[in-house]
């Protein structure tokens, strides 16, 4: 797990990434930075809602942010009220269709939304801890339903974000270099 200051660093890092490819491929900038940080009060009535102690990173993220709309294109980081979106139900109840005419497993009975927005098929959900796990969450990355990758904290999915975030830069500017001397 991170300490504060990196996790901080961590964050700057995603909002200039999240900047760079936004100038790269809108030529605009049209990134939101993070949401305010949550209270403790926040977190205790999130935890309540959840059944389950939310994992430690998570919890250090939310009160640093409190969420972060638009965080991967449309799809938000939810934070402490990410349910009272108006758009939430509607499009958690599609994607429980989704889990069940494509899914490996359904998290509609026991996981927490964390990353999830009306127009994408890519979703991070928070896992209640399991025997033997220490008692801390896990959690798991879906694309149509199908698990994609499973992560130990909050942390380590913030961090491949970053990871693939530079990828995405990297491309655009491969690109844009190879169409400027294919000009020439």
């Amino acid at each position: 797990m991170l300490n504060d200051r990196e996790r901080t660093d961590l964050v700057a890092q995603l909002l200039e990434a999240k900047r760079e490819l936004d100038m790269l491929t809108l030529d605009e900038d049209m990134t939101d930075p993070p949401s305010k940080p949550a209270t403790e009060k926040d977190i205790a009535r999130f935890e309540k809602k959840c059944g389950f102690p939310i994992e430690p990173s998570y919890r250090e993220f939310l009160l640093m942010h409190d969420g972060w709309t638009d965080f991967d294109g449309d799809a938000a980081i939810l934070g402490t009220r990410g349910s009272n979106e108006e758009w939430f139900e509607d499009t958690l109840e599609m994607v429980w269709e989704v889990f069940e005419d494509f899914g490996d497993e359904n998290p509609a009975d026991d996981a927490v939304a964390v990353v999830l927005g009306e127009d994408t098929n890519n979703y991070l959900f928070m896992w209640p801890p399991q025997e033997g796990s220490d008692g801390k969450a896990t959690f798991k990355e879906y694309e149509d339903g199908k698990l994609t990758r499973e992560y130990a904290d909050f942390d380590e999915y913030l961090t491949e974000f970053l990871k693939s975030l530079r990828h995405s830069i990297e491309v655009e500017r491969e690109g844009a270099d190879r169409g400027d001397a294919d000009e020439q």
